[in-house]
């Protein structure tokens, strides 16, 4: 292809200016040595972390998978991919995290086809609990040292006489950033509207998703206030709606244990799910712990709007960066 250029004309090339190249060198890698000895990486130097959450509506690939319900799910069509490639190269986020994958092989093969060097060395989708086989994923630039699955986690609700699970799944990837520091990342996407028998709009069952998922993260943030937390994703519920009351819910001082890292965005503007069934519904979230909150770039939280690119998914994306500097 034209851009690897003619082999044996580089070749030819390097040849000539083979002597000129080797002195070149010695005195760059000397250089660079010298550098690296006298002005070591430093955190406060570290560029701001821009976090991203999507949800990419049915990103299924053309393979029946007879372990799940996916033959009622349409393929998820070329154009749509390149799109919302489209649109992560314009949001440019370092870790984004996504709703409603298929696989770890589709959310790979998109990285590979359609965002090649734009850094995303690091690829997870954990199993979910999702009969139809939706999973949730993160792409990151930045290592991922773990991932952490709470899918088997058995939820409770006060007002019922049964027990659920995660529809989907919350799980806790750690992400390390420049300068040693990391990054809990919590990817979630709860349970849907649909009615359940004896739980309209599954209310209870969202609900007790949303109690555990601040459990967990409140557990983690007591035995260390300064963890930096982010929950991202979609929600499937509204500002002031039970479930976000229960994950927006302060510790029993009074203090906000997680914060809607877009608050300030008035709520005509906010609208991540521009549905008809649904109309201006605010349903995908960044949350922070104290900590993270902290590090919020003003002015840096956003939605992505664009309505040329925003064809290839039901759900907007939203955006905010962090200072990770000490």
């Amino acid at each position: 292809m034209l851009k690897y250029g003619n082999r044996s004309e580089t070749l030819n090339r390097t040849r000539k200016s083979d002597v000129n190249y080797r002195q070149t060198f010695r005195w760059t890698a000397l250089t660079l040595l010298l550098i690296t000895v006298v002005s070591p990486a430093r955190a406060e130097d570290a560029a701001p972390l821009r976090i991203a959450s999507y949800n990419i509506e049915n990103a299924f690939d053309v393979f029946d998978d007879p372990y799940t319900r996916d033959e009622g799910t349409d393929v998820k069509l070329r154009w749509e991919i390149e799109m919302i490639a489209d649109v992560l190269r314009k949001i440019d986020a370092d870790v984004v995290g996504f709703q409603e994958i298929e696989n770890e092989a589709v959310l790979q093969a998109m990285v590979d086809e359609y965002l090649p060097g734009m850094g995303y060395e690091y690829v997870t989708v954990p199993l979910t609990n999702d009969g139809r086989g939706i999973k949730l994923g993160l792409i990151s630039r930045l290592p991922i040292l773990s991932v952490t699955s709470y899918r088997w986690q058995r939820l409770q609700h006060p007002d019922a006489d049964r027990t659920w699970r995660f529809a989907r799944d919350l799980f806790h990837a750690r992400v390390q950033v420049p300068g040693g520091q990391v990054v809990n990342v919590f990817v979630v996407h709860l349970k849907s509207k649909g009615s359940r028998d004896g739980d309209p709009q599954s209310v209870m069952w969202r609900s007790s998703e949303a109690v555990r998922i601040r459990q967990i993260i409140g557990n983690l943030i007591a035995d260390n206030p300064d963890e930096l937390v982010v929950l991202m994703g979609d929600f499937n519920s509204k500002p002031g709606e039970p479930a976000m009351s229960a994950i927006l819910s302060p510790a029993s001082d009074g203090r906000a244990v997680l914060s809607d890292s877009h608050i300030d965005i008035p709520m005509e503007d906010r609208t991540t799910y521009p549905s008809e069934r649904f109309p201006n519904s605010v349903i995908d979230f960044i949350l922070t712990s104290p900590a993270m909150t902290a590090r919020l770039v003003p002015g840096s939280a956003a939605i992505f709007n664009e309505a040329e690119l925003i064809k290839g998914s039901d759900h907007l994306p939203i955006v905010a960066e962090f200072d990770m500097g000490e």
